[in-house]
């Protein structure tokens, strides 16, 4: 396992005092670390000023390996970067690695701070501590002093739930959020030997497993478009989740903003008591995440279905030979009219249509959602496809036409 260690300008001799109660005195935090966590291959940044104390305090420091890395102070953006550059390239990939954030001049503290939160996620390090050495806080009425150990740890999950919560709001990916509340329920899992029946229960049944569970699924059905499947894990979620994070305990504090905006996201498009209402809220939140393929996809499922409806076949609506047929009379109903032939002229398949409030306006808005979906589908493998520009344009203006269809009523038709 690998330390990674700044080293400061003044040595000072404290006690400090690790979260386990453990104590060790040292003038340099990198010390005691080294009697805490015997093994550890030390890496100590230095810069001119402070090289100095690594040769008279660490060359012979009890350790499985001490190697010094030269840095510079840190005194503009370049230095910093450089400090940032040496930090990244020091680690391997996989490393199991412990910060000491203690040390460092002006904001090396800061910097090796993101820097492990950085190397987490490039070189998927195994981040055991990140430790400071509270030295500000220490206790002066004994000697040596007594210095409170602080694992910041936690706080670099921070900036995971952060990303979690951004990537599900802008992007509807939940994947992360369910890994991260995975990783929470397994922490608190009683020890088998010991734990009673009902703890043990309790642990299988609790708001974290379950919503992790339902994120897993939720983000599934998101991706392949299963609308009824999105909208009944949702109102899951939407009931689980304020619980689940009540369940994690001190990480909830600041995460709870974040989890105010990932519980409205799954709100808008949890099952309602108008399953067409809340498809087609479905439609609007796959636009504003920039998926259009699945709004497209989407948009023009939702208009069989809501012609279903109107012809009073909602009952219906997944019987396949039901909804192909519904399906191939709007699209006789396109041909119909684009090429100008009368009612008695083409059929339209048997079905009345002319039950259809906006009856012509709801048959051409097919056939352009029609048209929209086939473009999307063969990859723009045909001629004169539209731009991305012209389809995400598209998407949004079909968007507005399928928004003014009323979901509640019937009016008079203009399909004769």
């Amino acid at each position: 396992m690998k330390a990674i260690t700044f080293l400061g300008a003044r040595p000072q001799e404290t006690c400090y005092v690790f979260p386990d109660g453990c104590e060790h005195v040292a003038p340099f935090f990198g010390l005691a670390l080294a009697q805490y966590l015997p093994d550890l291959d030390f890496v100590v940044f230095t810069t001119e000023l402070t090289a100095q104390f690594y040769h008279q305090y660490f060359a012979s420091a009890q350790a499985a390996s001490i190697q010094a890395v030269r840095i510079p102070d840190g005194r503009d953006d370049a230095e910093l970067w450089q400090i940032f550059q040496a930090v990244v390239e020091i680690i391997e990939p996989n490393e199991a690695v412990v910060f000491d954030i203690t040390h460092g001049f002006r904001s090396l503290p800061f910097l090796s701070f993101l820097a492990a939160a950085y190397l987490r996620k490039v070189k998927a390090i195994q981040l055991k501590h990140v430790f400071f050495g509270n030295f500000e806080m220490r206790d002066q009425s004994v000697t040596p002093h007594r210095t409170p150990v602080l694992d910041l740890t936690n706080f670099v999950e921070l900036l995971d739930w952060m990303v979690g919560a951004d990537l599900f709001v802008r992007f509807g990916d939940a994947r992360d959020l369910a890994t991260l509340l995975h990783t929470q329920h397994n922490r608190v899992k009683p020890d088998p030997k010991t734990a009673s029946k009902d703890e043990m229960a309790a642990w299988n049944n609790s708001p974290i497993k379950a919503t992790a569970k339902n994120l897993t699924k939720v983000s599934k059905a998101l991706r392949v478009v299963r609308p009824a499947e999105v909208m009944e894990v949702s109102e899951q979620i939407y009931q689980q989740l304020p619980q689940a994070i009540s369940s994690i305990g001190s990480l909830a504090r600041p995460f709870n903003p974040l989890a105010e905006q990932v519980i409205n996201s799954f709100q808008k498009i949890a099952l309602g008591d108008n399953e067409l209402k809340s498809e087609r809220e479905l439609i609007g939140w796959y636009l504003d995440r920039n998926q259009v393929f699945q709004a497209v996809a989407l948009a023009r499922e939702w208009l069989i279905s809501w012609t279903m409806a109107q012809l009073g076949l909602y009952d219906q609506l997944l019987e396949r030979d039901v909804r192909k047929r519904v399906e191939d009379a709007l699209g006789a109903e396109v041909q119909r009219q684009s090429k100008n032939m009368t009612a008695e002229e083409h059929s339209g398949e048997g079905l009345d249509l002319s039950k259809l409030p906006s009856c012509n306006d709801v048959v051409k808005l097919f056939g352009q959602l029609g048209e929209l979906r086939n473009d999307l589908m063969h990859a723009g493998k045909r001629k004169n496809p539209l731009t991305a520009n012209k389809v995400e344009e598209r998407a949004s203006l079909l968007y507005e036409q399928v928004k003014k269809l009323e979901v509640d009523n019937v009016v008079n038709s203009d399909c004769a």
